[in-house]
């Protein structure tokens, strides 16, 4: 049985601005690691080159930082930056519940409700992609990715509209050393250079903390579970 993780985001940067350090972990233990991206982050508007779209700007740079990262295969799901919202939120989950029934990982991952930084496309992707990992049956794990509280940077209040404040560790299922792999997560991060300015303030945050990532295992099934975890496949079969 090979080890599969899916994990499912809104735009490209967001597998390396958030579990890059995990993902690149993973993909060097030898799981197969799959990305499902919403869209390609058309919103920002074009500010690189004027006969190129921003969308296959950032597609490209995504496809950088996966190879990077270890991640073996990208699907886009073509919906639009900025419009995730009520009126496409069952389309979007059937991509994901049919991605999840073809692909069969044992562990599904995303960011949690809150959606990290308040980006309303990011909490409809957590939304969305929890209910298509209980209406699938397939899975044995979802996790949530997400910000450890006193973390989180003051700086960054009014990012969209509320930038959340984190969860205590209280609340933490799951932390994730990659220490081993920072360079991979930031060499894969500086992939996204029309994202310029949010890596280089990332960068200068990440470099303060431990190299470890959090997450929220938020539902589980058919697996013996023990909290709190070092390894996101705890309790789940390995290879043969």
């Amino acid at each position: 049985m090979t080890k599969k993780l899916l994990a499912v985001f809104a735009h490209p940067d967001d597998e390396s601005f958030g579990p890059g350090g995990t993902l690149a972990k993973y993909a060097r233990e030898g799981v197969e690691i799959h990305l499902l991206c919403a869209t390609r982050g058309e919103r920002r508007g074009n500010k690189i080159n004027k006969d190129v779209k921003i969308s296959h700007i950032r597609e490209k740079e995504l496809l950088e930082a996966v190879k990077v990262l270890g991640i073996v295969r990208v699907e886009f799901l073509d919906f639009i930056d900025g419009q995730l919202c009520n009126a496409i939120y069952h389309q979007l989950a059937g991509k994901i519940i049919k991605k999840i029934n073809e692909f069969k990982p044992q562990v599904v991952l995303t960011s949690e409700r809150r959606g990290i930084s308040g980006h309303l496309d990011h909490i409809a992707v957590s939304m969305t992609t929890t209910y298509a990992f209980l209406k699938t049956k397939v899975s044995q794990k979802l996790y949530y990715n997400c910000l450890l509280k006193g973390t989180r940077d003051r700086m960054r209040d009014d990012y969209f509209v509320y930038f959340p404040e984190g969860y205590p560790e209280s609340e933490i299922t799951t932390k994730i050393d990659y220490t081993p792999y920072w360079k991979l997560k930031k060499e894969a991060m500086l992939a996204h250079q029309s994202q310029l300015k949010d890596v280089r303030a990332l960068l200068a945050r990440f470099t303060k903390f431990p190299k470890v990532d959090h997450f929220i295992l938020q539902y589980h099934r058919g697996v013996k579970v023990s909290l709190p975890e070092k390894d996101i496949f705890a309790g789940i079969n390995s290879p043969d």
